[in-house]
């Protein structure tokens, strides 16, 4: 990326060089215009924040009526021994912000709860994008804010002692760039004339071809061209088997000659290695089919999103026999490989072309609806439509479930629970469920397990986790002689519920600046959207140096 005019990267350009090259000009511009709010500036929370401010949000809220105690001195780095007793929103913040002088912050000493009940709108007049939830939290107000405010993206995280958590809330995320390995489609059984004839071409006499000549063979060119050969010979059939794959690459590497220096060429190696991965039919990935059917892309109106508009103008070209013809646009790349330069050259502009092509006729159909919509045809850039072809086989929609389906134990989540904890022997799951029996004690005492005379809370945390798992259990109308839980779950929920009450609601700095890495990534995926973020909880286990990720 560099700057018009001079050809040089400019001073921005120089300062976020490194993210840049993760997610490019869209989603720095996400970033920029993002405001990110922290409820509670634990040191968790300030650790999270820390991690957003560095590469350039927009904005930033620390919301949070504590006063700095002494506590806070040993875990947190945005808190000193001047500030005990002074508002911990205000002090963090001044902090935070001199990390990143192209970032705006602010602070509210002030509770959520009374924020959210003096003014139901501030989450929206305040532009706020994103907010991290800092446990001690009660459970209710996760639950008031989802509806109150069903677009906001909700980061709720606990951090207590060596363990930690996060819980994802979204309505929905719809995802272009998911980054995979490899964008490249090489389309070896669907060629186009253009393809095929250069295939012809390059492969034309290969018996009289010099040493130099036979080893330079593009190898796209060597696999094009023993594909015809099997089609000669098996009635017009592919190769589809794992076994068939096998004797297809035994047929082309008895073109590859052995008399030269190093007995092998380069060139014929590469064609048998790209055989597995590339000689397969063009299929149509399960995220973009679950797009291209969705509602929203079948039946559009004027305020449709643009990824539904473009969606739609994607699922025309597909369906078209004079397009896609049940094929998704070509991206466009292809690998390296051992070629003449000029050879190489052809074959990446023809990939080139018929990629150019193919988004041409996307943006047609996309101008034609747009139109159809009452909106002007150029009200979706090129570039935006570009990227969606690029990318059109590893689009992905994720719909995150809400609080109260996972808080009330529905069915979808009764079942998560019982399968990991019933057929995973080394499942995680009794870390959430004891820090969700944390939250219960919470939400009816007030403080956290452990806080009160150092009293032992975990008999009473342990009944709590019980509670759940009945409920689980008559969710699902187990069998009364089924063990569930089994013995060795009950062990391990005790011995978490124990842990969690020994930390008496306590962060370890350790674990709590893990803990924002891990926090700070999926608010980082979900503000550009990019990458693909978890769905939808992520417990952490900083004694095992463990993690997992469920979807409850």
């Amino acid at each position: 990326m560099v700057s018009s005019g001079t050809g040089q990267p400019n001073a921005k350009e120089k300062k976020y060089d490194r993210q840049l090259r993760l997610w490019g000009a869209n989603g720095q511009q996400a970033l920029e215009a993002s405001h990110i709010c922290l409820v509670n500036a634990t040191a968790t929370g300030c650790e999270v924040l820390k991690n957003l401010i560095l590469p350039g949000i927009g904005k930033f809220t620390v919301i949070d009526d504590a006063t700095i105690a002494e506590v806070d001195l040993g875990v947190n780095f945005f808190v000193d021994a001047e500030g005990v007793g002074l508002p911990r929103a205000e002090y963090t913040c001044k902090y935070l912000s001199e990390l990143n002088p192209d970032v705006q912050g602010s602070y509210i000493n002030d509770s959520l709860s009374n924020l959210i009940t003096s003014d139901p709108t501030f989450i929206s007049t305040h532009g706020i994008t994103a907010i991290i939830l800092c446990s001690p939290l009660p459970s209710h107000l996760v639950h008031t804010l989802q509806v109150m405010n069903p677009d906001l993206a909700i980061f709720h995280v606990y951090c207590v002692g060596f363990i930690s958590s996060l819980r994802i809330f979204l309505p929905e995320l719809c995802i272009v760039e998911t980054h995979p390995d490899s964008l490249i489609d090489l389309r070896l059984f669907n060629p186009w004339v253009g393809l095929l004839s250069f295939a012809k071409n390059a492969t034309r006499d290969m018996n009289a071809m010099s040493e130099h000549q036979h080893g330079h063979i593009p190898y796209l060119a060597i696999l094009l061209h023993y594909l015809e050969k099997w089609k000669e010979e098996h009635g017009e059939r592919l190769p589809g088997t794992y076994k068939e794959k096998n004797e297809f690459k035994k047929l082309l590497l008895t073109g590859m000659r052995t008399d030269v220096a190093g007995g092998i060429e380069e060139n014929w190696e590469e064609a048998a290695a790209a055989v597995l991965a590339n000689v397969k039919p063009h299929e149509i990935s399960s995220g973009t089919r679950e797009v291209l059917k969705d509602d929203r892309c079948q039946n559009l109106d004027q305020d449709s999103d643009n990824f539904w508009i473009i969606a739609r103008g994607i699922a025309e070209f597909v369906a078209s026999p004079d397009q896609g013809d049940g094929l998704l646009p070509l991206p466009g790349g292809i690998p390296d490989m051992k070629a003449e330069s000029q050879d190489y050259v052809k074959l990446q502009n023809l990939y080139r072309q018929k990629a150019a092509s193919d988004l041409a006729q996307v943006a047609q159909n996309v101008s034609q609806i747009l139109v159809s919509l009452n909106r002007p045809e150029t009200d979706i850039p090129e570039e935006d439509i570009s990227l969606w072809c690029r990318n059109a086989n590893h689009v992905r929609r994720i719909r995150y479930r809400p609080f109260i389906d996972e808080w009330m134990v529905d069915i979808f989540h009764a079942k998560a629970v019982y399968s990991d904890l019933k057929y995973n022997p080394d499942t995680l799951l009794p870390i959430y469920i004891a820090l969700r029996a944390y939250q219960t004690f919470y939400d009816e005492y007030g403080h956290a397990p452990g806080q009160e005379n150092g009293k032992d809370d975990s008999a009473e945390l342990l009944t709590h986790a019980r509670v759940y798992l009945s409920k689980v259990a008559d969710m699902l109308k187990l069998p009364e002689d089924e063990e569930f839980p089994s013995t060795e779950v009950l062990r391990a929920l005790d011995m978490w519920c124990r842990e969690v009450t020994r930390y008496s609601g306590a962060e370890l700095q350790n674990i709590a600046s893990l803990t924002g890495g891990v926090v700070s990534q999926e608010v980082l995926k979900c503000v550009t959207r990019q990458y693909l973020p978890v769905n939808n909880m992520v417990v952490v286990d900083g004694v095992q140096s463990k993690s997992a990720v469920w979807e409850l």
